[in-house]
């Protein structure tokens, strides 16, 4: 009789304890690396010795691989069930993290990243499915307030975490944590989550072989495209106009595939109700003002204000964690207020006035005037994508959620991918245009100019009087182009304020949410 109690009891603390745990661990993998890669995305690229601009390249095939990956998910789960999709998932990801630990070249790294999209990039979909659909009642939603608390501290913790490792022991070192992360994660996953999802061979969905390769495709013509323009004019090459004529004619064709299909590998017919759609646009929004925000507040830490690594993610990361405690209290009120426009809202003027207090920083700035955007920021999820995603996903069945968070997973990756590319495009050449606006002023007909030479030869002492004018331009030269990064930044956060105000006159205009 104790045996049997005691078998009960480890039975129930693995499904109300563990299973959750292990789950929100999965997901939380995949936000601290998305999140690592695209604040330390500079320092990544000068380990391979590539310019930022060829690193974006990665970013594109993680997105890829990721919408590939999402495509063919319930295919695979159907046959192999939801426990060895997480354990392969898991130890494809181990092995790709480890292996970017030996890259040397921007070519290898983006080929490890595209296996490292194909393994994560769905893990929030399916996480997120397994929970709805496993848990019932109080359970489930304990299960999603410790999903949601992962997600957070995940994307806090990257900043932190990955600012010491890469300045005490170099940017391959997180990568090799990351690694051995998700094999432990995999063990667990392995132990804990119960062998389900698996369909009999009648009730299968079908292989959808070349819809699935003509949708693989356009997707690569269409991220190749969106790349190239980055460099040059859309017109200035035939194949451009080609490939994106051949891959919007692609994803048409598997459009109209998939909606008349019976059973579709993504059923599109989500789109027909108005919430959803709604959603989607205010999803996308937020993905694209949230990921580019990240990027430029790293850029303007490390390269306009000139802070250590490890002191650029502990204030991100150190402001991120103070931030979790507002999920306390949207847990607490949120429930309360039926109309989510008034939470949706608030959320798009908060990111307006982060923006446009980061835009107005001196280079001189201090780390206290640093806190309060920076923390802003840490809760922008709580205030647009929470209610946003408790909205538009409220009406459908079973089978129509899953479809759904699939879809919304999507439109992560693809937003995820294009913010990073148009923000460094934004910045690269914002920089040039301010580098030579500054650099026409250093001259000796600038009485400016003079008084600096004339300070810093006055404060090189100890070099001999020969060399201490060509220390003076070299010091210059490093402060002309601190600035000019700085100001290009500035200009990313006056786009984003744009792109948060106009979302939140999207928002007002909406009736559905």
């Amino acid at each position: 009789m104790m045996t049997s109690v005691s078998a009960h009891d480890r039975t129930r603390l693995t499904k109300d304890i563990f299973f959750p745990l292990t789950i929100a661990l999965c997901v939380g993998l995949e936000f601290f690396d998305s999140t690592f890669f695209s604040f330390y995305a500079r320092y990544i690229a000068g380990g391979i010795n590539a310019p930022a601009d060829e690193l974006v390249w990665s970013t594109s095939l993680y997105a890829v691989a990721s919408v590939v990956g999402i495509l063919q998910q319930s295919w695979l789960i159907e046959r192999i069930g939801y426990r060895a999709y997480l354990t392969l998932c898991l130890l494809g990801f181990s092995l790709a993290s480890l292996l970017v630990c030996f890259t040397s070249s921007s070519a290898e790294m983006a080929t490890l990243r595209s296996v490292q999209g194909y393994c994560m990039g769905p893990m929030l979909s399916i996480c997120r499915i397994i929970l709805q659909f496993s848990l019932d009642g109080k359970m489930r939603g304990l299960a999603l307030k410790l999903f949601l608390f992962c997600i957070l501290l995940s994307s806090a913790a990257a900043p932190l975490i990955g600012g010491y490792l890469i300045g005490y022991l170099g940017w391959r070192t997180p990568f090799a944590a990351m690694s051995l992360t998700g094999g432990v994660i995999a063990l667990m996953v392995f132990y804990v989550v119960p062998q389900q999802g698996k369909s009999e061979t009648s009730q299968r969905t079908e292989a959808h072989f070349w819809p699935y390769i003509i949708f693989t495709l356009a997707i690569i013509s269409l991220q190749t495209v969106m790349q190239q323009v980055q460099f040059q004019r859309f017109t200035s090459a035939p194949f451009m106009p080609l490939l994106t004529g051949a891959g919007l004619m692609a994803l048409g064709w598997f459009t109209y595939h998939q909606w008349r299909h019976p059973r579709p590998l993504l059923n599109l017919r989500t789109f027909r109700t108005d919430l959803f759609r709604t959603g989607l646009v205010m999803y996308m929004l937020y993905y694209y003002i949230n990921n580019s925000m990240g990027y430029l507040i790293s850029r303007m830490l490390e390269g306009g204000l000139n802070y250590p690594v490890q002191n650029a993610g502990l204030l991100v990361g150190g402001t991120s964690l103070l931030a979790l405690s507002l999920m306390f209290l949207y847990f607490r009120f949120a429930p309360k207020i039926k109309n989510k426009k008034l939470i949706i809202i608030p959320g798009w003027l908060i990111a307006v006035v982060i923006a446009i207090w980061m835009l107005k920083m001196p280079p001189d700035v201090s780390e206290d005037c640093l806190l309060i955007p920076l923390f802003l920021r840490g809760g922008l999820l709580l205030t647009i994508a929470l209610p946003v995603g408790g909205s538009a996903f409220s009406l459908f069945s079973e089978e129509d959620y899953s479809h759904s968070y699939r879809l919304k997973n999507i439109v992560k990756q693809l937003t995820y991918s294009f913010s990073t590319a148009s923000v460094i495009m934004l910045e690269q050449e914002r920089e040039a245009l301010h580098y030579s606006r500054l650099a026409e002023a250093v001259t000796m007909n600038n009485i400016a100019f003079q008084n600096m030479m004339g300070t810093l030869s006055g404060q090189l002492t100890m070099i001999p009087e020969t060399e201490i004018k060509q220390a003076s331009l070299v010091l210059i030269q490093k402060m002309v182009i601190s600035q000019s990064e700085m100001l290009s930044v500035q200009d990313g956060f006056l786009f984003l304020a744009a792109i948060a105000l106009i979302a939140g006159i999207f928002s007002l205009w909406q009736r559905k949410i």
